[in-house]
């Protein structure tokens, strides 16, 4: 069964942080820009882990909170809220978010804040691993 991380964000960054992030742990990746398209991509796949901002076109990550919250299937995915500033969080939390988290830096800061809410099996690396060139 393959597993599924949604990135629900216009901001790009967002997206490729995460794909770097979790690239050795065999998730598959979906980014949604829109928030119609988010919704219609967790009913579809029943994502893992959705991972979202304030940033969405036709809505906005407190949307997706929102709309999600409401639904007793879809209401159980985990939900990590990217706060760009500290006013984001406590709202987030409010409608239904598991984690919020400060706009990362790094990808071993994003990482790390992801670890605790992926299904890994045994075999999965507990740090992210190193790149290296061959």
């Amino acid at each position: 069964m393959s597993r599924h991380i949604l990135i629900a964000s216009k901001d790009k960054r967002i997206g490729e942080l995460v794909k770097e992030a979790v690239q050795s742990l065999d998730y598959n990746i979906v980014v949604a820009a829109d928030l119609s398209l988010a919704l219609y991509l967790t009913n579809k796949n029943m994502p893992d882990l959705i991972v979202t901002d304030e940033e969405l076109i036709n809505g906005s990550g407190y949307d997706l909170l929102s709309e999600l919250g409401t639904d007793e299937e879809l209401g159980v995915i985990p939900i990590l809220f990217i706060a760009k500033n500290g006013n984001d969080g406590q709202k987030a939390l409010d409608l239904g978010a598991k984690k919020v988290i400060a706009s990362p830096k790094t990808i071993d800061e994003l990482f790390l804040e992801l670890m605790p809410h992926l299904k890994l099996d045994e075999k999965a690396p507990k740090q992210r691993p190193e790149y290296s060139p061959e």
